[in-house]
C-alpha cells in the first residue's frame, strides 16, 4: 500500500489510456489559439479597426478581455461536451479524468480553461505565466501542465472513435 524503502509510487494512469506527446499538444493548442484569436480579430476589423492605427491601452485592454471570453467558452463548452476541442481532435488526442478516465464535468473543464486564461490576461507578464502554465507538463510524470493539475485532468491519444 504505502512505498517502503527505496521504492517511489508512479503515478497512475487509467487502465487503457496513452498519455498524448508533448508534440501532438502543442500541435492542437496552436490551431485552437487560432480559432479562438480568428472571430476576435475579424470583429475588431468589423468595428473599424485599421491595422496603421496606433493601439491605445484601452483598446489592448478590451482586445485581451475578448481573447480571454472567448477562449474561456470555448475550452469550457468544448471539453465539457466532447472532451476536446477542435486542435485536439486534429491530432488525435482528447481531456480525460485523471482518477478514471471520463470525459471532464462543466466545473473541471471551466478550472482547465481558466487557470492559462486568467493568467495569460495580466498586463507586461501574461504571455510569460501563460506559457509556464503550459511547460510544466514537459517536466511532469502524467505531462500535466498547471491547468491540468488544477481540474485534475490528463490528454491522451484519443481511442474512441
Amino acid at each position: 500500500m504505502f512505498p517502503t524503502g527505496g521504492e517511489v509510487a508512479q503515478p497512475a494512469i487509467p487502465a487503457g489510456l496513452i498519455l498524448a506527446p508533448i508534440l501532438r499538444r502543442i500541435g492542437g493548442l496552436v490551431i485552437d489559439q487560432i480559432i479562438v484569436a480568428l472571430p476576435v480579430a475579424v470583429a475588431v476589423v468589423a468595428l473599424g479597426f485599421t491595422p496603421s492605427q496606433h493601439l491605445t491601452n484601452r483598446a489592448l485592454v478590451l482586445f485581451s478581455i475578448a481573447i480571454t471570453c472567448v477562449g474561456l467558452v470555448y475550452e469550457t463548452v468544448m471539453i465539457a461536451l466532447l472532451g476536446r476541442t477542435v486542435g485536439k481532435l486534429a491530432f488525435g488526442t482528447r481531456v480525460v479524468r485523471s482518477v478514471d478516465g471520463s470525459r471532464p464535468d462543466w466545473y473541471e473543464a471551466g478550472m482547465r480553461a481558466l487557470v492559462p486564461l486568467s493568467l495569460s490576461a495580466i498586463p507586461r507578464v501574461g504571455v510569460l505565466l501563460w506559457a509556464f502554465v503550459y511547460s510544466l507538463a514537459f517536466w511532469n510524470p502524467l505531462r500535466q501542465g498547471l491547468h491540468d493539475k488544477a481540474a485534475g485532468t490528463l490528454v491522451v491519444y484519443n481511442t474512441n472513435t
